[in-house]
C-alpha cells in the first residue's frame, strides 16, 4: 500500500488521469449524486471523488486523489475496515452499513456505506466504489437525536433503496435497463399500483418513449399504443414542479384513458429534466390502500428522477454516439466510392492515356518514324503532366497542400480569405502567434480541419457578415506542458446548447468534437441565441517529429 506522505506528484498525476477513464454512466452517477461517492484502487488508494464527497469531508479531489483513503477512517477501525476491502476484493459488493468516518477538521461523522468493486475497461483492475450517506442526526446534539428517530428510519429505508438502483445503473450497460428498474422502485417506495416512465422526445413536445410497470403483457397488448404524451402527461413535460392529483378524472387537463385501460385514480408525476433540457417524467397511479400520494412519496420519487436523469441522458448518448459512428461509416464510404471514381475516370485514364502513346513512341522510334515518335512523346508528356496535376488535386482533398507548404498559420490565412471571398463577410479576422512554428502533422490536420469545418458552418448557418479565427500558444517553461489553442467566433443567430445536446442532426459539430478528442483535446462550444457562436478547441502543443532520412546516392 502507498504511504500517503510518500506518493510521488507523477504517480497521482497517472492515477487522475486513469480516474478520468473511468467513463459513463459512473462519472454521471458521481457528478448528480448527493451522496459522497470516492472511487478508489483496491490498496484503497483515492482515485476520484465527486463534490459531495468533498463536501462532506472537507477535502479537496487535490488534496485527497493519489492519497490512502485511510485519512478518512478513524485508527481504532482500521483494522476493520481493511478487513472489509480484503473481503470486497474477493467477494465483491458489501453494505450498506453503519460506522464512523472522519472530516478534515477531525469530527467523527456517522454514516451509512455501502462499497462495490467494479472492473474498468481500460486495464480490468478493480476498482471500489464507495458511497457514502451521513446520517441525518451524525451532527445533531445527542439531546435532539431521539425525536428525530423514526424520520430518520424512514428516511434511511428511502435511501438504502435508492442507493440500490443507482449501483444497479452502475453495474447495467443499457438504460432501458436502469429505467425499468427505476419505475420499479418508485412504484415499490410509494407504495403504487401501477408506474411509468416517460422518455421525452428530442424537442420535448410528446413522448419518444414509454415503459410500464404493474400491468401484464396481455394488458399491455390489450390497450394498444403507447401514450405519445397529451393531457396530464403532456402537462407534466413543461413543468418542473411533481404534480400530486387526488382524481385524475377531476383534473382539467385529463383527457382520458383509451378503451381496455385499467382504472386509475391518484396520481403522482415528477419531471425529470437535465437542466432546462426535458428528459422525460415518471408517473405513480393507484396508491395501494386508497387515499392519495404523500409529501414523502414524492420526495422519495424525485430523488429517483435525479438518477432516472443520469440513465436517460446515458442512453440518449449511446444513440447519438451510434447514429454519429453510422453517418461517419457512411461518409467515410461515399468519400472512399468518390475517391475510387476520381482514380479510375481521372488519374487512371491520364497514367493509361500517357503509357500508351509512350508506348507508341517507343516503336516509332524503333521504326525510325522520328516525326511521329516526337509527337507521341509529347502526348505522353502531356497526359503525365495531367496525371501529376489530378494528383495533387487527390492529395488535397486528404490533406490540404497548403498546410505543407504554407505551415498551419499561413494555411489557415489562405483558408479564410477563401471563405471570405465566397461568403461575402465584411470582416474576416485571423491573429495567432505561432508564426512560421510546425507542429505534429496529425495536429495541423486535425486543427485545419477544426477551422475549416467552423467556418462553413458560420457561412452556412449563421447567417453573420462577422467572423474570428485566432490560433496561440501559450509558451511554459516545459515544452510537455505546452498547449495550442483554436477559436473561431461569429456573431450570428446562434442557438441553444441545451437543445443541442439530444440532436444528433448536427453532424458537422459532432465530428469536429470526435476529431479533438481522438488527439486527447478538449472541445467546447458556448452558443447564445441571437449573440453568436464560439468553438474552442485545445491541445497538447505537439512537435513536429523529424525522422532521419538516407541521402540520395
Amino acid at each position: 500500500m502507498d504511504n500517503p506522505q510518500t506518493s510521488s506528484p507523477s504517480s497521482a498525476t497517472d492515477r487522475n488521469s486513469i480516474s478520468q477513464k473511468i467513463k459513463v454512466p459512473l462519472e454521471f452517477i458521481m457528478e448528480q449524486s448527493s451522496d459522497a461517492i470516492i472511487v478508489c484502487s483496491s490498496d484503497r488508494t483515492v482515485l476520484s471523488m465527486n463534490l459531495s464527497a468533498e463536501r462532506l469531508f472537507g477535502y479537496s479531489s487535490t488534496e485527497l486523489i493519489g492519497k490512502s483513503s485511510d485519512s478518512l477512517i478513524p485508527r481504532e477501525l482500521l483494522k476493520e475496515s481493511h478487513e472489509i476491502i480484503a473481503r470486497i476484493n474477493t467477494d465483491g459488493t458489501c453494505g450498506p452499513f453503519e460506522t464512523v468516518r472522519i472530516s478534515k477538521t477531525g469530527i467523527r461523522i456517522d454514516v451509512q456505506i455501502t462499497i462495490i468493486s467494479i472492473s474498468a475497461e481500460i486495464d480490468e483492475c478493480v476498482r471500489l466504489v464507495v458511497i457514502c450517506k451521513e446520517k441525518p442526526s451524525s451532527r445533531v446534539p445527542i439531546k435532539d437525536r431521539r425525536r428525530s428517530f423514526s424520520t430518520q428510519e424512514s428516511r434511511s429505508i428511502v435511501l438504502d433503496t435508492v442507493r440500490r438502483v443507482a449501483m444497479d445503473i452502475l453495474l447495467s450497460r443499457t438504460g432501458v435497463e436502469s429505467l425499468s428498474q427505476i419505475a420499479e422502485a418508485a412504484r415499490t417506495l410509494a407504495g403504487a399500483q401501477y408506474a411509468a416512465l416517460g422518455v421525452a422526445r428530442q424537442d420535448g413536445k410528446g413522448l419518444q418513449e414509454f415503459f410500464a410497470i404493474g400491468m401484464t403483457e396481455e394488458e399491455e397488448t390489450r390497450i394498444g399504443l403507447r401514450p405519445i404524451g397529451v393531457g396530464i402527461l403532456g402537462l407534466l413535460l413543461q413543468r418542473t414542479d411533481p404534480l400530486r392529483i387526488n382524481v385524475l378524472a377531476e383534473h382539467p387537463n385529463s383527457v382520458g384513458f383509451p378503451a381496455n385501460h385499467p382504472p386509475m385514480e391518484s396520481f403522482l408525476g415528477v419531471p425529470i429534466r437535465r437542466g432546462k433540457t426535458v428528459l422525460g417524467s415518471l408517473y405513480l397511479t393507484n396508491k395501494i390502500g386508497g387515499g392519495s400520494f404523500t409529501a414523502a412519496d414524492e420526495t422519495a420519487v424525485q430523488g429517483l428522477g435525479e438518477y432516472a436523469a443520469v440513465s436517460i441522458y446515458y442512453m440518449q448518448m449511446l444513440q447519438r454516439q451510434r447514429a454519429l459512428a453510422s453517418v461517419l461509416i457512411t461518409t467515410q464510404e461515399e468519400e472512399r466510392r468518390a475517391v475510387a471514381y476520381d482514380l479510375h475516370d481521372g488519374l487512371t485514364q491520364f497514367v493509361m492515356a500517357a503509357h500508351a502513346h509512350l508506348e507508341a513512341f517507343v516503336s516509332a522510334h524503333k521504326t525510325g518514324k522520328i516525326e511521329r515518335a516526337d509527337r507521341e512523346l509529347k502526348r505522353g508528356l502531356k497526359y503525365l503532366k495531367d496525371a501529376v496535376i489530378e494528383s495533387r488535386r487527390l492529395i488535397s482533398g486528404l490533406r490540404s497542400l497548403a498546410l505543407d507548404d504554407l505551415g498551419l498559420g499561413g494555411a489557415l490565412e489562405q483558408l479564410i480569405s477563401e471563405e471570405k471571398a465566397h461568403s461575402g463577410w465584411i470582416l474576416a479576422e485571423f491573429d495567432q502567434n505561432i508564426e512560421d512554428r510546425r507542429f505534429d502533422k496529425s495536429l495541423e490536420t486535425t486543427i485545419y480541419r477544426v477551422a475549416q469545418e467552423a467556418l462553413t458552418n458560420v457561412r452556412k448557418h449563421s447567417g453573420t457578415d462577422r467572423v474570428r479565427v485566432h490560433l496561440w500558444t501559450d509558451f511554459t517553461e516545459n515544452p510537455e506542458e505546452e498547449r495550442l489553442k483554436l477559436e473561431v467566433q461569429d456573431w450570428g443567430i446562434g442557438f441553444d446548447t441545451d437543445q443541442h445536446a439530444v440532436d444528433i442532426s448536427r453532424v458537422g459539430l459532432q465530428g469536429m468534437a470526435e476529431r479533438v478528442r481522438l488527439l486527447n483535446g478538449i472541445f467546447q462550444i458556448i452558443s447564445v441565441p441571437t449573440k453568436g457562436t464560439l468553438i474552442h478547441a485545445d491541445f497538447s502543443a505537439l512537435q513536429q517529429t523529424h525522422k532521419r532520412e538516407w541521402a540520395e546516392i
